[in-house]
């Protein structure tokens, strides 16, 4: 486990890029943990942007959306708003999670322990103060 105290939002926004880099063209599903505001939305815009996607929006009302990248697809799924993990059987969720090539981005994986439990990496936020964050990285 990897513990980054104090990041401000711009070494947040270096450590999605510098993540997004290593992904490309491999299977990864990273879940993202933390409170309202703590910095997940930022860290998956950056992500997005070094995969050289340009305009991605939190899909806290529509669930899930798909990106193309040169390397493959990005989906970036927010669970905030779901009550049971039955809420995802229309989104082919076990296709997007086994597919060899994409990448996964979920917000508030840590919501359902189904989901959870199938990330390959646990990136979690922690507020410090309005600028920084306390952010921990699980490789599993």
């Amino acid at each position: 486990m990897e513990k980054l105290p104090n990041l401000t939002l711009a070494e947040v926004r270096e450590l999605a890029q510098k993540l997004a880099k290593s992904s490309r063209g491999r299977k990864r599903v990273i879940g993202l943990t933390g409170d309202l505001g703590s910095g997940k939305t930022t860290f998956t815009k950056s992500f997005a942007r070094a995969l050289g996607i340009k305009n991605i929006k939190s899909p806290t009302f529509i669930i899930a959306a798909a990106h193309n990248a040169k390397s493959g697809l990005l989906h970036h799924i927010d669970l905030y708003r779901l009550q049971t993990v039955k809420d995802l059987d229309h989104l082919g969720l076990d296709e997007i999670l086994n597919a060899p090539k994409n990448v996964v981005i979920i917000e508030w994986a840590d919501k359902f322990k189904e989901i959870y439990d199938q990330c390959n990496l646990i990136i979690s936020f922690k507020v410090r103060d309005k600028t920084h964050r306390d952010v921990t990285i699980e490789h599993r």
